[in-house]
């Protein structure tokens, strides 16, 4: 297996399913390509402003021309920091999805917006290219718009959750080759991954909120109550000892309601106060489900003691959601 393909390791109609799923929660263009720029799969939500919009003009097709046939091998150099459109209108990344060190194929992710550019940037932009202005505002808000640091978050989640679908496509291969009969084996892996993906949603959550503790709580079901399965930030003790049933605490409160908590520098709510472990400590905390289709999987928990934070926000919660709901689509697709 020295030189491997993207294919022998990913089947191409469920990696569609994943991506149209990645798509369909980031609201943002997708697709696959080979290392040539070869696609692999169909695009997941065509960007209209490119297709009808920036193509409209002799301009603006061959810049997009130029943007189709970019050299992706040296763009992976810097794939964490993404590359503006020949237009300059846009951002695109470029995610490589590696087995062993080796990039079998590339996510090819946008376009997208950072920042907050003003409309007179886009007016003097697309009058330069020949472009109807108002049929570009039109197609403009349909392009998903992200901050420096959610756009890194995405990315780098997105590159662990695509490079772990390939491993274990290549662990499943692998053991096939030696030991046709591999269930047993293929179960632990397939836990061994499951874990690496919670792990990692829980680090890009973490860092990205500026967390100072954290951790992925398991619901037992059979015993109807919550387990710290993956932490940061607390004590062992805490980690071993620490179970929550169902309805108790915030944790099991999250996963009775079914519904993702923020708890801001002021509590008003008694029935949440009541329940903060450390109020005096604890400023801010977001927890949302994790689910495994209908089922609840566990819960994220992330929370920080400083006096002041812009991260733990409505729109902040919404991306760590944003990025609960890559990992949830990935544990589904890889499990089917």
């Amino acid at each position: 297996m020295s030189s491997l393909r993207f294919t022998q390791v990913v089947d191409i109609k469920r990696w569609q399913k994943i991506q149209d799923h990645f798509s369909e929660v980031l609201k943002v263009s997708l697709c696959t390509v080979d290392r040539e720029g070869v696609l692999f799969t169909q695009y997941s939500m065509p960007a209209r402003i490119c297709e009808e919009v920036v193509r409209s003009s002799l301009k603006g097709m061959m810049l997009c021309k130029d943007c189709l046939q970019i050299n992706y091998e040296e763009k992976e150099r810097e794939w964490r920091e993404g590359f503006r459109c020949k237009a300059g209108l846009f951002y695109n990344f470029i995610v490589p999805l590696k087995v062993k060190e080796q990039t079998l194929a590339y996510l090819v992710v946008g376009p997208v917006i950072l920042g907050k550019p003003s409309l007179e940037f886009y007016k003097k932009k697309v009058e330069s290219l020949d472009i109807d202005y108002e049929r570009f505002l039109d197609a403009l808000r349909e392009v998903k718009s992200f901050s420096f640091y959610g756009i890194k978050s995405v990315i780098e989640l997105l590159y662990d959750i695509a490079c772990y679908i390939c491993e274990l496509g290549y662990q499943n291969l692998a053991l096939k080759e030696i030991m046709p009969d591999a269930s047993a084996i293929l179960g632990r892996v397939h836990t061994f991954y499951t874990e690496k993906l919670l792990g990692a949603l829980l680090d890009v959550s973490y860092n990205f909120v500026e967390a100072e503790r954290g951790s992925v709580m398991l619901l037992d079901e059979e015993k109807k109550e919550l387990y710290i399965k993956i932490a940061k930030g607390l004590s062992r003790e805490i980690v071993e000892k620490t179970r929550v049933r169902i309805g108790e605490g915030l944790s099991g409160l999250v996963v009775q309601r079914k519904k993702p908590l923020l708890i801001g520098e002021k509590v008003d709510d008694e029935l949440i106060k009541s329940r903060l472990v450390d109020p005096q400590r604890i400023k801010y905390s977001i927890l949302i489900p994790i689910r495994m289709g209908e089922e609840i999987l566990g819960v994220l928990n992330i929370s920080t003691f400083k006096e002041k934070s812009n991260k733990f926000t409505l729109k902040g919660m919404q991306t760590v959601d944003e990025l609960i709901k890559l990992v949830e689509t990935a544990l589904s697709g890889i499990s089917s």
